[in-house]
């Protein structure tokens, strides 16, 4: 029996084992899929274990996206962009980490909430952290027209779009065809901006509050958020209250799923496959 895991630290609150499950159950494969929490000393055997083929493959979160790329043979174009790994398989003996985040993102947009970028579109980015690098690598690629990205610590920020380009001192640049600037947490965003993309951990606690305002936007703006529980999150509130179209982040969730499964199995799962998932997860 093939054994997959989910590891991080915490790790309780994975949904991944009901979604892998589901499709290891469909497609008739003789696999088990876990969560497991790990410290950082344990990667080393969990990879050695990859090796001798121990395990199948993983799905790694918070906080091991980066720490966990030292331990590999190889990691993938969409790692080597995002800065960060969340899937790891096995192909010709070596050990190759890949991150889904920014496909599994842009198929749930595109796909499930049938939402179209363009080449006109301005776009704001929240947040800097690990799924963050892999939805800005994956914008870039759109060549959009501008990009602005906040986060609570500046830095970080900075550090992303450094990444990607040798940010200028006034904290403007072009990336291609897209202009990228920076701007300060907490700032209103402009009737400009179509779409914006919540990355950040805002509104996964209890006693968040939502630090950005919408009352700048048209109606034509849409908000995606990519955290999924709570199920309304307090960036969705915040864009109801203002007439403005939004989603959490469940079909994201699910697509960049579906990625690493296919990187393990070589299957694509299909639009049921998806919507069976998501219904089975209670939303």
């Amino acid at each position: 029996m093939d054994k997959l895991y989910v590891i991080g630290n915490p790790i309780k609150h994975s949904k991944s084992p009901i979604i892998h499950n589901y499709w290891i159950k469909k497609y008739c494969i003789n696999a088990e899929y876990e969560k497991l929490k790990v410290n950082e000393i344990e990667l080393k055997n969990i990879i050695k274990n990859l090796k001798n083929g121990t395990i199948k493959g993983l799905n790694v979160t918070i906080p091991f996206k980066q720490k966990i790329v030292t331990y590999l043979d190889e990691i993938d174009e969409s790692a080597k962009s995002s800065l960060a790994v969340n899937t790891v398989f096995v192909k010709k003996k070596k050990i190759i980490g890949a991150n889904t985040d920014g496909k599994g993102f842009f198929n749930s947009l595109y796909k499930d909430i049938n939402y179209r970028i363009q080449p006109s579109s301005s776009v704001l980015l929240v947040g800097a952290g690990g799924a963050a690098y892999g939805i800005f690598s994956e914008l870039l690629k759109k060549k959009i027209s501008s990009i602005e990205i906040t986060n609570r610590t500046a830095s970080r920020a900075r550090d992303l779009v450094s990444h990607f380009h040798k940010l200028e001192a006034r904290g403007k640049i072009r990336i291609g065809n897209t202009e990228v600037s920076l701007r300060p947490w907490g700032f209103n965003p402009s009737s400009k901006i179509d779409l914006i993309i919540n990355a950040s951990s805002l509104g996964m606690k209890k006693d968040d509050k939502c630090d950005i305002h919408f009352q700048n936007l048209t109606k034509k703006a849409f908000i995606y958020d990519i955290i999924y529980n709570p199920r309304e999150t307090i960036i969705m509130k915040e864009a109801i209250r203002h007439g403005i179209s939004c989603s959490n982040g469940i079909y994201m969730l699910v697509r960049q799923a579906a990625e690493s499964f296919q990187k393990w199995y070589d299957i694509k799962v299909n639009n049921d496959d998806i919507n069976e998932v998501v219904k089975l997860l209670g939303y």
